[in-house]
């Protein structure tokens, strides 16, 4: 297992990750879905929605397989695929520069992500301090699964 973790302008409330080599539209990346679970598919992006507009913190962790995850200390889960056909990765703010973003190696093949947040209660406005994280959890697989495994219920 390879970990990453990172401070990303989560600008517009997203965050990109990517293959290096994508050429996907993003402009219709957010669907109505998409928004309600918190993760835009392209064939090769991934947009993960947060909850806050400024730096988060954001950790990647890719697998050799399906890891075992515990939902219980997560907020929110979705699930999504994508597909890496250059053996890299663009992790970055949807405005960010892509030439000085953060790059991770990611074997070519089509992937699962799981996409969580933990720490919203901590939010009481977007643009102020917060113990919000942000994690992507990536594992080959073939499969086209996506949907949320678990809504935040912001009360």
């Amino acid at each position: 297992m390879k970990k990453y973790k990172f401070e990303i302008f989560a600008d517009y409330f997203q965050i990109y990750l990517l293959d290096v080599e994508a050429d996907d539209d993003t402009s219709d990346i957010w669907t109505d879905e998409a928004l309600n679970i918190k993760l835009g598919i392209l064939p090769n992006t991934l947009a993960i929605g947060t909850y806050r507009n400024v730096d988060v913190p954001l950790e990647v962790e890719v697998h050799d397989s399906e890891p075992e995850i515990s939902l219980g200390e997560w907020d929110h889960a979705s699930i999504g695929y994508f597909t890496v056909t250059s053996g890299q990765c663009v992790v970055s703010g949807c405005t960010d520069y892509l030439l000085d973003v953060a790059k991770i190696d990611v074997a070519p093949g089509k992937y699962s992500a799981i996409s969580l947040a933990k720490g919203l209660g901590s939010i009481t406005e977007e643009w102020e301090d917060a113990d919000d994280l942000y994690k992507v959890i990536l594992w080959p697989s073939a499969t086209s699964e996506c949907k949320a495994l678990k809504h935040y219920e912001n009360t």
